[in-house]
C-alpha cells in the first residue's frame, strides 16, 4: 500500500507548533497525528511524506524510510497531515477508496483525502515532486479532475485550540490502546512512597525509566513518557501528557508536552501546548480562563479566532523560554527561540526570535546566530546533537520572522 500524508494549504494556521517539524508529528492524545495513521493502516505501507521545502530535510532524517516530496508510479492514497484519524476512520477511508478510485473526500474547502491510480499519480507527480511548497489545496482536486465527495464528520485541526480540546477524548482512546488496565507502571520506573495515583476518572500510564518523587499527586487520564522526571509535589490532574525526556514540577491540567520539556519549578499550566526544548523559569503561570467568562479568542495571521471554549493556556514555539514569575495571559501564542521576562502579564502574540519585556512591553530581536547557539547548548545537555538541516530551519524562519505571526 502506497501512503502519502500531505501538508495542505492551511497549515500556516498551526503556528508556532508545526514551524520546526511536519504537521503530522503535532500530538493530540499521547500519539502525534502520523503515528494515529501509521498503527492503525493494515498491511506493510511504502511512505511518502509531502512538506514544505524548508523542513524537508529535516523530513529527511526523521523519516529515513519514507520517501520525501517524491511520488513513485503506482496507486496513491493521500492523507491530510492536520486531520485527526482513528481506526474506524482509516478503515472507512480504505473502504471508500477501494470502490471509488480517482476520488476526493472534501470536507468545506478542505481536502481529508484522496485517492489516485496510476495515470492520475502521473500528474499529481508534478506537483508533490516539485522544487516549490505547493500547498495541496482544493484548486489541485479539480485540477486532477478527481470525483469529489463531500463528508461533514472528521475532524480537521484547524488552529492549536483544536488539539487541546480533542485531548481528553484522544488520550483515553489512546490510553486503551497501549494497556487494558487502569494502571500501568512500568517495572523500570522508580515510584518513591506516598505518590497518589487517582484512576476514577480515566487511565494512567507510567513508562520505563521514569521517576516520580514522593507526595504527587496524579489524577487519569494521564500519559507520561520514558526518562522523565516527576518532581515532589506535583500535582497533575487529567487529560495530560508529558513526552519523555521531560522533567515538571507545579500543577498542570489539560496540557500537552513534546519531548525534552523543562518546567522544574512551581507554577500553574493549564489547557496549554508546549513544544520541544522549552524551559519555563520558576513561578512561571497561564492564564486559562478569563475573569469574564467569555470564549477565548485568539489572533492568527491578523485573523481573530473564536475558539469557542472559555479554556485556553498558552501555545509555545521550541526553544522559548521564560523568567522566574512569568505571567502569561489565557490564549498566548509565543514563536520559537523567544525569552520572556519582566513583570506584569506579556503580550498575547509574541513573534519568534524576541527578547520580550513584559515590564515595558517592548520586544528586541533576538540575534539568530545566539539563539542557536543557545538551542546548541540546551540540546547538548541532553546528549543530543544539533544536525544542519535543524539549524537551516532555525535560520529561515528568522529569515520570515516579518512575515509571520508568530
Amino acid at each position: 500500500m502506497n501512503i502519502c500524508i500531505f501538508e495542505d494549504f492551511f497549515i500556516s494556521c498551526l503556528a508556532p507548533l508545526n514551524h520546526l517539524r511536519h504537521t503530522s508529528k503535532l500530538i493530540c492524545g499521547v500519539l502525534t497525528l502520523q503515528e494515529k495513521i501509521l498503527n492503525y493502516i493494515p498491511d506493510k505501507v511504502n511512505l511518502t511524506i509531502h512538506s514544505r521545502k524548508y523542513i524537508a530535510d529535516h523530513c529527511r532524517e526523521k523519516f529515513p524510510k519514507a520517501e520525501i516530496n517524491n511520488l513513485k508510479d503506482g496507486e496513491y492514497i493521500y492523507l491530510n497531515s492536520r486531520v485527526l484519524l482513528n481506526e474506524a476512520d482509516l478503515k472507512e477511508i480504505l473502504r471508500i477508496f477501494k470502490k471509488e478510485k480517482n476520488s476526493a473526500l472534501i470536507q468545506g474547502k478542505a481536502v481529508v483525502a484522496f485517492h489516485t491510480v496510476i495515470d492520475k499519480t502521473s500528474q499529481f507527480r508534478e506537483i508533490i515532486n516539485s522544487e516549490a511548497d505547493n500547498l495541496i489545496s482544493y484548486a489541485d482536486i479539480e485540477w486532477l479532475g478527481l470525483n469529489k465527495i463531500e463528508v461533514t464528520d472528521y475532524r480537521l485541526i484547524n488552529y492549536p485550540s483544536d488539539l487541546i480540546s480533542n485531548l481528553e477524548e484522544e488520550i483515553k482512546y489512546d490510553l486503551k490502546k497501549l494497556h487494558k488496565g487502569k494502571l500501568h507502571v512500568s517495572k523500570k520506573a522508580k515510584v518513591s512512597k506516598n505518590v497518589v495515583f487517582d484512576t476514577s476518572y480515566g487511565s494512567i500510564f507510567i513508562d520505563k525509566n521514569t521517576e516520580i518523587e514522593p507526595f504527587t499527586y496524579i489524577k487519569g487520564p494521564v500519559y507520561i513518557g520514558e526518562n522523565c522526571l516527576i518532581r515532589s509535589g506535583t500535582k497533575l490532574y487529567g487529560p495530560v501528557r508529558i513526552g519523555s525526556w521531560c522533567k515538571v514540577s507545579g500543577e498542570i491540567t489539560h496540557s500537552i508536552l513534546h519531548w525534552y520539556v523543562n518546567k522544574q519549578h512551581l507554577g500553574f499550566l493549564g489547557h496549554s501546548y508546549l513544544t520541544e526544548w522549552i524551559n519555563l523559569g520558576a513561578g512561571t503561570t497561564t492564564s486559562n480562563l478569563k475573569n469574564n467568562y467569555t470564549p477565548i479568542i485568539l489572533n492568527i495571521n491578523n485573523e481573530k479566532i473564536d475558539t469557542e471554549s472559555i479554556f485556553l493556556g498558552s501555545i509555545i514555539g521550541d526553544h522559548t523560554k521564560t523568567g522566574i514569575q512569568t505571567m502569561l495571559n489565557s490564549g498566548s501564542l509565543i514563536g520559537v527561540s523567544s525569552n520572556l521576562f519582566g513583570a506584569g502579564y506579556h503580550q498575547k502574540n509574541i513573534k519568534s526570535f524576541s527578547w520580550a519585556d513584559a515590564s515595558t512591553g517592548k520586544n528586541i530581536i533576538y540575534d539568530v546566530h545566539k539563539a542557536i547557539k543557545i538551542a546548541k547548548t540546551s540540546m547538548k545537555r541532553r546528549n543530543i546533537e544539533m544536525t544542519k538541516s535543524y539549524k537551516d530551519m532555525l535560520v529561515y524562519l528568522f529569515s520570515k520572522k516579518d512575515e509571520i505571526a508568530v
